[in-house]
């Protein structure tokens, strides 16, 4: 298991569980298959309209199927911030390298290069033997994909146990990685603050009532 360090634009410092090989792996191998089952179902659907198979069917369906396994990944990182659906299966998510979430343009490089390079097994040999697992896509676009996956809701999700997670506090897996974060670097600070953290504390429960309360309208 293998962490990065990161310090946001903000000039606080983060680290992030690193996902392996192994969970990146299986996350494309169920986006693999969704491509595939995609591409296949317009194949048939194409075929049962035009009721034959000539030239201009073929290319029409080769196309369909470059565009669906091309923009597939780039329309979910940017639509599911930096996940897919076999990325949120295993809680995987892609961020920039300052920890930022992952753009149009980044999204695109690292598409490009999986399509090429990455495709000839380059990728997964850089994950396993890079310093923090990234494939040829990540060096390029200059990001990281980072694991959400932990053993408790109730255990810190970095640092180990190391404090306890306040009981009226949403349960830790519910978070994005950026809410979790800021909570627990209150939690490992806030004895040095003047009000041990009263006042910090209040507002994230504030906050999290009123984040609560959007989601059940």
């Amino acid at each position: 298991m293998k962490f990065a360090t990161i310090i946001t634009p903000a000039n606080i410092e983060v680290e992030y569980r690193l996902a392996g090989a192994g969970s990146r792996l299986a996350a494309f191998l169920i986006d693999f298959i969704l491509q595939m089952l995609a591409i296949l179902l317009i194949a048939w659907v194409v075929l049962r309209v035009t009721e034959r198979f000539e030239g201009t069917v073929l290319a029409f369906i080769i196309v369909t199927g470059f565009v669906i396994h091309f923009g597939y990944f780039i329309v979910c990182e940017l639509t599911m911030n930096g996940q897919s659906i076999g990325k949120r299966v295993f809680g995987l998510r892609v961020i920039r390298d300052n920890g930022q979430p992952i753009e149009f343009t980044q999204s695109l490089v690292r598409g490009l290069i999986r399509s090429s390079v990455d495709m000839m097994y380059v990728g997964l040999f850089t994950i396993l033997f890079s310093k923090n697992h990234k494939r040829l896509g990540d060096m390029a676009a200059g990001t990281i994909v980072i694991s959400e996956k932990h053993a408790s809701p109730r255990e810190p999700s970095l640092f180990g146990p190391q404090y306890q997670w306040p009981a009226d506090f949403p349960d830790s897996l519910a978070l994005s990685v950026e809410e979790r974060n800021l909570v627990e670097e209150w939690l490992r600070r806030k004895d040095d603050l003047p009000d041990v953290g009263v006042e910090i504390g209040r507002k994230f429960r504030e906050y999290f009532k009123s984040k609560g309360e959007e989601q059940t309208i």
